[in-house]
């Protein structure tokens, strides 16, 4: 196996997930711009937050910064939680963007979609550049078929847990912190069942359930999430009232008065 099998791998794949993202975004062309953009945020996180804050909190605990059976309990829980909090956070800020407001506006959902799909992407080019050093000549060939086929669905997963991010950031009644912790949370339990492995080997039947088990969870929560947006486009924007509206006049003032209390002459 060499880098140029591998990151041709990863070029199929994202050109696998672009195409389901075209379909599923209305085959506009500012989501497919918005997924190539979002797919140099993983290597960005891993590279320049989770690494250094993890050997950070490892060296003020004096422990290392392994996930093993011997770390210690707090760490575990901290290395458990780093990755949800941190890559929820990170894909969540070109929202920010004065223009990527303006579509999130029109649409959350697709374009939590873009922004998740193209960090999945990203990821699955920085885990096979790991691999590929890892493992000297590369993986074999059955490992490449199990890499693509989970990174694929792990893409459109990430893709669906920012889509919950930004239904958050949408929503009337200051909901953010509810769609950030629900989006934590649903990749906490997607990460649970490899990380509980890494610290010590489960079951097999254990660990191959967990993969059809997560994309029925995925499948359910993207469910609700284009429910919920089907219903918020058929409501249409909120209508605001008139400034004046809640402004009582008198009754006990003559008419001139009263129209001048009306902006009237």
């Amino acid at each position: 196996m060499t880098w140029v099998l591998m990151a041709s791998t990863v070029l199929a794949l994202a050109v696998g997930v672009g195409v389901v993202l075209w379909q599923l975004t209305g085959k506009e062309r500012f989501y497919v711009l918005l997924f190539c953009c979002a797919s140099g945020s993983s290597p960005l996180v891993n590279l320049l937050v989770k690494a250094p804050v993890a050997e950070a909190v490892a060296a003020a605990g004096s422990t290392r910064a392994e996930v093993t059976a011997a770390s210690p309990l707090w760490f575990l829980v901290f290395a458990l939680l780093l990755p949800p909090v941190s890559e929820e956070a990170v894909k969540a800020l070109p929202a920010f963007l004065p223009r990527v407001r303006a579509r999130l506006a029109r649409s959350w959902l697709r374009t939590g979609l873009a922004l998740g799909c193209g960090f999945g992407v990203g990821e699955a080019g920085f885990v096979g550049w790991t691999m590929v050093r890892a493992d000297g000549p590369g993986p074999a060939v059955v490992d490449l078929h199990s890499f693509a086929t989970e990174r694929v669905f792990a893409s459109l997963g990430h893709g669906v847990m920012t889509a919950v991010v930004l239904w958050g950031f949408a929503g009337r009644r200051r909901r953010w912190l509810l769609g950030l912790l629900a989006a934590v949370a649903l990749h906490t339990v997607l990460n649970l069942a490899a990380f509980l492995d890494q610290v010590t080997p489960l079951p097999p039947p254990v660990v191959g359930l967990s993969f059809p088990a997560g994309l029925v969870l995925l499948g359910g929560v993207f469910a609700l999430l284009r429910r919920a947006a089907n219903r918020e486009a058929a409501a249409g924007p909120r209508e605001q009232p008139p400034a004046d509206a809640d402004r009582e006049i008198p009754p006990d003032r003559p008419p001139s008065e009263r129209g001048r209390l009306d902006g009237r002459p």
